[in-house]
Formats: structure tokens, sequence, C-alpha cells
């Protein structure tokens, strides 16, 4: 099941600047914030153990590569004020009831690459400004996750309230679209405000812009991806210390900066609450067994358990209900959201089992579509009964006995044979 999301627009191509120019550039800039008192600009050409440099609009920026920390910090001269920073970051990132009374703290190392910045600058104050971020992007920067499906479009949706932010899963295009159409509006625009949801090249990737020409993303859906904050036409780029895919891998950036941008969609959250459309899906009679397999997938897959308590029948089945499913569901909003949310959760299973069962080119594919095919187990017997409840069918004990028995004793030889209507036939 390939996820494909290639397509074209309008040229909006940065051209990189020759290195000599650049760097004229940098010094010009900071010459710039340093007659203002805004901090003190270390040389560009400076390395820096586990950090690297890089600027937020005017602003010079202390950024720590990928997996090495979560402090991202300026540098001010020992005896200077943070007053002119601090206005910059309110400037540039806006302004809440909680950053009006914030101001960047010193720096409390908090690991050896810490520990080594402070002692390569003893003349300067090390600042951390993480807190003028927003609370969604403060918790995830530079993490990652344990497990593979979560991806650009749960990003951008759970950083502005478009979908619960404990919902760490996979995100269709078709589901990120469906929840753009409820919940945002697209601006005609190319100076996006912080908040604004960035869509690239039509259905390429998302971000969630944060102001000083920085977006907030995770490259893709795969486990090694940490939450980034790169420019905002450098998303396809690999930031310093990322990792970047071997040649065997088939994800939609086998080359880091390979995709080109040609389009980028600026989005805006609507008044309307999140709560509203959750509450709307709610009333669709497909949603008892659509959430059991959503929350049952977001409990199973950072444990690296769901091959083993939905087995591979659950990836079958639920490919199976996506397409039986595909027309009914679509006579209203709400059943087109939750439509899009069996995709996804579809998609998350597929990947799971994927990553943790067929990722090595030694599986045996038959042998493990059998040792995982099906587990008599509370999920699958909730599941088989929010089925047929959906059809009007009673379930008694003996039912779903029978019906758990002839599922197992398919054994994995699922072709030509529906999931479906064994579960309705009782039998």
């Amino acid at each position: 099941m390939m996820i494909n999301r290639k397509m074209a627009g309008f040229n909006l191509e940065r051209r990189r600047l020759p290195g000599l120019i650049l760097l004229f550039g940098m010094l010009l800039v900071a010459g710039s914030l340093l007659a203002r008192g805004l901090n003190h600009v270390i040389a560009p050409e400076t390395k820096l153990r586990g950090f690297f440099l890089t600027s937020f609009g005017e602003l010079q920026v202390i950024m720590p590569e990928a997996g090495k920390g979560r402090l991202i910090m300026v540098a001010i001269d020992k005896d200077a004020g943070a007053e002119a920073v601090t206005s910059c970051l309110r400037k540039m990132f806006g302004t809440s009831s909680k950053t009006a009374r914030l101001k960047p703290e010193p720096v409390v190392p908090q690991n050896k690459y810490e520990e080594d910045l402070v002692a390569m600058f003893p003349e300067l104050q090390l600042l951390v400004i993480n807190a003028f971020l927003p609370p969604a992007v403060q918790e995830r920067f530079n993490r990652k996750l344990d497990f593979g499906g979560p991806n650009c479009f749960n990003t951008a949706l759970a950083a502005t309230d478009g979908i619960d932010r404990q919902e760490t899963r996979h995100v269709s295009l078709n589901e990120f679209k469906a929840r753009l159409g409820l919940l945002y509006t697209e601006i005609s625009t190319t100076a996006p405000e912080p908040g604004d949801v960035l869509l690239y090249n039509s259905s390429d990737h998302a971000a969630v812009y944060l102001g000083g020409d920085r977006v907030f993303h995770k490259k893709d859906l795969h486990k090694e991806y940490y939450f980034r904050m790169p420019s905002r036409l450098e998303v396809f780029h690999a930031d310093p210390g990322e990792w970047v895919p071997g040649p065997n891998y088939c994800g939609p950036y086998s080359k880091p900066g390979d995709t080109k941008i040609n389009r980028v969609q600026v989005f805006r959250r609507v008044a309307t609450p999140l709560q509203a459309w959750n509450d709307a899906v709610m009333t669709r009679p497909e949603y008892p067994f659509i959430s059991l397999m959503k929350t049952t997938a977001m409990k199973t897959a950072p444990a690296w358990s769901l091959g083993k308590v939905m087995g591979y029948w659950s990836e079958i089945l639920s490919e199976e209900l996506a397409t039986k499913l595909s027309e009914s569901m679509k006579n209203d909003a709400a059943g087109r959201l939750l439509y899009t949310e069996l995709e996804s959760a579809r998609d998350q299973i597929f990947i799971s089992i994927e990553d943790g069962y067929f990722s090595s080119p030694y599986a045996n594919g038959e042998k493990i579509t059998k040792e995982i095919w099906f587990f008599d187990n509370e999920y699958a017997r909730s599941l088989i009964t929010a089925l047929r409840r959906l059809f009007d069918l009673e379930t008694d004990e003996e039912t779903l006995n029978r019906i758990c028995q002839t599922l197992k004793a398919i054994n994995g030889d699922y072709r030509g044979k529906s999931l479906l209507a064994i579960i309705k036939a009782g039998n």
C-alpha cells in the first residue's frame, strides 16, 4: 500500500546563493543585529559540537542537531540585558498572555553537548528561547517517536487544534484534506502568520508556520525522523544530524532535497471547535468499529504489539471495509470525515505490521502471515460484535465462538474470501 503524494503547481523554488555571497550577507545581518543590541553574533563558520548556527528571521540562533538535545539558544554579551531579544521573539512568534510575561532564561546544561557549548563561550550569556514557541511545539521539538506511522499531516493538525493532540497516529492525505476543509480556510498570501498550516505541492508535505521563516514538522512517517524546525522552503532538505534514508528505502523522500517546492498553500484555523466535529462523527453508526480499530492501533503501535493484538486479519478487513463503505459513508460531512479516519487506521495497521514483521529482506511472508493471522481476544470479539451491530445483527457467545473459529481457520489463506461476509453470516 504505497502513499504517493507527487503533484505539480507553481514555481517557488529558492535559489541558493554562492557560499561567499551567503557568508557576506550573514555578516551584514550580524552587524545590523549587533548594532541594535539584539544578540552577540557568533561567526557563521564556527563549528559547534552537537549544534549548528542558523537564523530565526534576523535573530541568530544556536540550534541542536537532530537528537542532540532540545534547547534552542541565542547568545548575548555577558553584561547585556535580554530586552531586545525578548521583544524580537514576541514580534516573531506572536504575543499571548503567557509570552507577554516571558523572557529568555540562561541555559542550564542538560547534556554533554550543552556543557561543551557553555564552556566554549565563557564571555557570553546563552539564553534558551523554547518557551516562546507554542506548547505543542515545545513538547515535541527534537523528539522522535519509537514507531512508524505518525506523519507530517498528523503533526500539522495536532499543533493547530485540527485533531486531538493525543492522537499520535498516521493521518492519510484524504483525512488531512477533509480536516482542512472543515476546520481551516485557505488564505491567498505569500506571508503566512504564526499558526498557519502550509501545504507543499498540493499533497507532498505539510508543516506549521511559526514565524521568523521557520516551520515545525515531521518529515515523514518513518520512526527515525525527529520533529524539527527547518526554514519554510527547506522542508525537504536534511537538517544537520538528521537520519538520511539508505538506497533501499522506498519512502517519499528517498533522497533529501530531491523534492522541489513548486507550490505552497496557506491554511488558517477558523473558529469552529474541534469538539463539534468529534461529536458529529460519534453519531454515525460506523463510529464504534472505526473508533475501536483506531484507538487499538494507537495503543498498540507504540508498544510494537499491534500485530499480536490486532492480527494480520485486521489489515485485510480494514481494506475490505474501506472498499465496501466508500459510497455509503459519503452522504454527509461527518460521514466523509469518519471514512477518512477509517482509511488512516487502515494505513497505520499496514505500516505497523510492515515495520514489525516484513521490513527485513529475509522475512518469510507466508510464515509470518500465518503466525500473526488471527488472535481470539477481547479486541477481535468487540470488533466482530460492533460490525454485526452495524448490520442490525444480534451476537451471542455461541455465534462469536463460531465466527472466531472460522476466521482463525483461514490461517492466512485469505485471498478470494470476504472476512466481512463471514462475520455477517455468523458461521
